[in-house]
């Protein structure tokens, strides 16, 4: 099978997005004969140029072509015909810059067209969850139209073979090229691919409807083209319309929110809509990243998980990155350290004789890296990562425009989503659910914050919270947040972490693409003992992020929570034995964490 693939991006935007794009391509085209031609113009042209020149040597270094040029001639349409004249004649993947693939796609695209019959395809378009309730309604109807669903969107990302590129010579002056490729394309010669995936980000605010207004008039002016064939677009009719409604009636307000977007977008149209060259309010500064494949260092703390260890070893494995492994062993009596010595792994192993805590451990992990990684990854000896989980999350990582904390989908053995690694921040409405136990009654779900509306853990999305069985963390941020705080012995630390990053303006983001096996609890003794662990950490994460007086009645009701589920246990109403424990022992956890924990280890090991 012929694995050659041309990628051409017209590049007229935010040069850090336009290297997060080809740092994703340069990761993603291992074994495929790939060609990149970069076509720099806009105001950002010089600027552009540079940032694309940056990655030579990273492309070359994998056998991969990386041309860039310059185009003086404003405007997307200019920019995607001068690079056509860079074309090999083969295959041929149209890309924005703005645009990141997800792992897997340009060989799910190179497998797709290995036919002679003329076709277009696509991966699925992967909406990231808008913060804005107009944006995220936009978002849950858009998608979903007739003649959009289940088919080639285009939409930042389109591909078609040899035969199908000769369907026509140049792309017309429009701004809507991706229906007009897709106009020369029948129902039965377009393909959505069922592996891969690019992530789309919905322009926020007045941007969102600049971006409708210009998307209507690419599509009006599509429709004047006298060689358009109608029936390969997608319906815009009144009556298509009406049974789009019809068939969207139950999302309600988000369908308000698409209606008032699309009546707001025609009430305001202009004649600058249709400009070669739109430029949008300017853009918030992009975190600069490294100009190569990711260098990610990997952060393992173990106690006491000989039964575990080999299983996660074995499963950190990356294709977009270069892993370095790292573990710091505290006081382990199972044979832990002998057994990674003995895995042949290249992984350096520190044994502690007393336990100094995880998140004393972590800090001390990632200081001894220094500044050779782009990322830590933290990892719990009982987890066990898909094969693809680690890329999945660097990709997430570089859909962010700023720093980010990226989590992934945690499962139990069954199969199962566990939703408890994305919570909510502390506060009082937290402890009263916990108190009443709302968790436990499915139809007070929506009442507990920690459920976070109900939401099935799907999908790429920013979070309050991400627990730490396996993080992703951008190196820089990391330092600037000085690692974790080491008051928090076990438990609470990677809570503490996301808050405070929020206040650099940082980003904590959920990836249900990136799935890992988490058992749990394999590094405590017992039940009672993790649970006093889980206690204190509670209790400190009150005490240091709630105003004085919601911290005190959030600790009460975390005490009135334990005291009821343990009258439960006492009158034979659960079926637990650790709540009366927790009870009776309430002093070793009541005040949290001491500031000093490298003394508190008795309790938690």
């Amino acid at each position: 099978m012929n694995r050659a693939l041309d990628v051409v991006i017209p590049a007229g935007g935010d040069p850090g997005l336009l290297l997060r794009c080809l740092v994703a391509l340069r990761c993603d085209g291992n074994e495929i004969d790939l060609r990149v031609i970069v076509v720099a113009n806009g105001p950002a042209l010089s600027q552009n140029q540079a940032t694309a020149r940056s990655l030579l040597t990273a492309f070359e270094n994998e056998r991969q072509t990386l041309i860039v040029v310059a185009n003086t001639c404003p405007g997307k349409t200019a920019a995607l015909n001068r690079g056509d004249r860079e074309r090999r004649g083969g295959a041929v993947l149209y890309l924005d810059a703005d645009t990141i693939i997800l792992p897997g796609t340009l060989a799910a695209i190179v497998a797709g067209l290995a036919t002679d019959e003329p076709l277009l395809v696509a991966p699925p378009m992967v909406l990231v969850r808008p913060e804005g309730r107009l944006e995220r309604g936009f978002a849950s109807v858009w998608p979903r139209l007739s003649g959009m669903e289940n088919d080639v969107v285009g939409a930042g990302l389109y591909a078609t073979n040899a035969a199908g590129r000769r369907r026509w010579r140049e792309f017309p002056l429009i701004a809507a090229d991706d229906l007009f490729v897709r106009s020369r394309f029948a129902r039965g010669e377009r393909k959505l691919l069922a592996a891969g995936g690019f992530l789309f980000n919905i322009p926020q605010g007045s941007d969102l409807l600049r971006a409708k207004r210009r998307w209507d008039h690419g599509n009006r002016a599509l429709a004047g083209l006298h060689d358009v064939q109608p029936g390969n677009l997608p319906k815009r009719s009144f009556r298509s319309r009406l049974g789009d409604v019809g068939r969207l009636w139950r999302e309600g307000p988000g369908l308000a929110c698409f209606v008032l977007l699309a009546l707001s977008a025609r009430l305001t149209r202009g004649e600058s809509d249709g400009a070669a060259a739109w430029i949008g309010p300017k853009p918030r500064p992009i975190a600069p990243i490294a100009p190569r494949r990711p260098h990610i260092g990997i952060c393992i703390v173990t106690h006491n998980n000989a039964d575990e260890i080999e299983a996660c070893l074995a499963s950190l494995k990356s294709r977009w990155s270069d892993l370095s492994i790292r573990i710091e062993d505290n006081a382990s009596v199972d044979g832990t350290v002998d057994l990674v010595r003995r895995t042949g792994c290249r992984t350096k192993i520190t044994a502690n004789l007393v336990n100094r805590g995880f998140a004393a451990s972590v800090n001390r992990l990632a200081a001894d890296f220094g500044e050779e990684v782009d990322h830590l990854l933290l990892v719990n000896p009982d987890v066990e990562l898909a094969a693809d989980a680690i890329d999945q999350l660097i990709a997430a990582s570089l859909a962010s425009e700023t720093e980010a904390i990226v989590g992934g989908r945690m499962m139990r053995h069954d199969g199962s989503v566990d939703p408890t690694n994305c919570l909510a921040e502390p506060s009082l409405r937290q402890s009263i659910a916990f108190a009443l136990g709302l968790r436990r009654w499915p139809c007070c779900g929506w009442l507990d914050p920690d459920a976070l509306g109900g939401w099935c853990r799907t999908g790429i999305r920013t979070v309050p919270v991400l627990t730490g069985a396996t993080l992703l963390i951008n190196r820089a941020l990391w330092d600037r947040l000085g690692g974790f705080d080491e008051q928090y012995f076990l438990y609470g630390e990677d809570v503490d972490l996301c808050i405070r990053s929020k206040r650099l303006s940082s980003a904590t983001l959920f990836t249900g693409f990136a799935h890992y096996v988490h058992r749990g609890g394999a590094s405590s003794a017992g039940d009672s003992q993790r649970w006093v662990a889980i206690l204190r950490g509670k209790v400190s994460l009150y005490r240091q992020h709630l105003p004085s007086l919601a911290s005190r009645l959030a600790r009460g009701l975390l005490l009135c929570g334990v005291a009821l589920r343990a009258m439960a246990e006492t009158s034979g109403l659960a079926r637990t034995k650790i709540w009366r424990d927790l009870w009776r022992n309430r002093d070793l956890w009541r005040r949290g964490w001491p500031p000093n924990s490298s003394v508190a280890g008795a309790a938690a090991t």
